[in-house]
């Protein structure tokens, strides 16, 4: 009787494989990937994630990985995101670099006004310092990665500040309102040029302005019309204040948890999303400053010399915030080397 029954469940299981009916939880179950950010579903971030990474990732894991992407703040704030993503609430973040000096101080260097000559300094540091020393402090202390080191997304792709004031010299900083972000060394470093801080969420910002509880903003370029800044301001300065990335984290056990394939794919759509990323933000600038800014809300571009910023800070400000022990000179030094 025990050999009958024997027989038929072996001979089930068979007809199941051959229908291929029996297969493993790992090949049949997808991983779904929750990513967030902080801005607009309109954004040129949010629509690199819609249109190129999630569809790439997709098609190219063969549906094993699946991307849901949560704009505007609907995970939290960027630092409850950070949050999130060590705890594993979440997968996936996207923001700029300054949400990680929180947990390893000198990330922060990288929001230092006017300490990094241009971009291809910038990039020198990011690839001697932030990916070889830094990261691995990252995952140490926060349990997260970035994945977009090697291709870079050039957020703005510069900075500029909106105001209800001209802004020609760094004298014109002085006595500002300035909304920021609640970050100790971009507070601090605008704090020294003598702007009055402000700290207000991204999403009230708009507000604060109109309503003047501040009369000026530092932003991406990228983000100046999508949040329509330039309602509430008519001045927007060009001064490049710091280059910035987007950068994408992944939780550490959940990257560990990928096939080496899997890994790589995600490597590769955060990399086709960058290069569509950067080329929007490259070739609408000066369409958006003419057919928008100029046009439409009747705004002043004003693109000043930006050297005398650079000076002011490098020989004011950046001495008291090594003073302070805000900075160390160490990593001054290493911003240096990366020239």
């Amino acid at each position: 009787m025990l050999e009958k029954k024997f027989f038929v469940f072996t001979a089930l299981a068979c007809s199941l494989v051959i229908a291929g009916l029996v297969f493993s939880p790992a090949e049949s179950i997808a991983k779904t990937l929750k990513i967030g950010h902080i801005l607009a579903p309109g954004s040129n971030q949010n629509q690199a994630l819609v249109k190129v990474f999630k569809p790439y990732v997709e098609e190219k894991s063969k549906g094993s990985l699946k991307i849901e992407v949560f704009p505007t703040e609907q995970l939290g704030h960027a630092p409850d995101q950070v949050e999130g993503v060590k705890m594993g609430t979440q997968e996936m973040f996207l923001g700029s670099q300054t949400w990680w000096e929180a947990h390893v101080k000198e990330i922060g260097v990288a929001t230092i006004p006017f300490i990094f000559d241009d971009r291809e300094h910038f990039h020198g540091w990011i690839d001697q310092v932030l990916a070889k020393e830094l990261m691995p402090q990252l995952i140490k202390k926060t349990k997260q990665r970035f994945i977009t080191l090697g291709f870079k997304w050039h957020r703005g792709p510069f900075r500029v500040i909106c105001s209800k004031k001209p802004i020609f010299t760094p004298e014109d900083i002085n006595g500002l309102r300035l909304r920021l972000w609640p970050a100790r060394m971009i507070q601090k470093s605008w704090a020294g040029l003598g702007a009055k801080i402000h700290t207000i969420d991204f999403a009230e910002a708009y507000l604060a302005l109109k309503q003047g509880v501040v009369e000026a903003i530092t932003s991406p370029f990228d983000l100046v019309w999508p949040q329509k800044f330039t309602e509430v301001t008519k001045y927007v300065t060009e001064l490049k204040q710091y280059p910035q990335l987007e950068l994408i984290v992944i939780n550490e056990k959940v990257w560990q948890g990928l096939t080496p394939k899997e890994q790589k794919i995600l490597l590769d759509g955060a990399n086709k999303a960058g290069q569509w990323y950067n080329e929007q933000a490259r070739t609408r600038v000066e369409d958006t400053i003419e057919n928008k800014l100029l046009k439409v809300h009747n705004a002043i571009y004003i693109k000043v010399n930006r050297q005398p910023f650079v000076d002011v800070f490098r020989k004011k400000v950046l001495p008291k915030l090594i003073a302070d022990g805000l900075v160390k000179e160490e990593w001054v030094k290493k911003v240096e080397a990366a020239r």
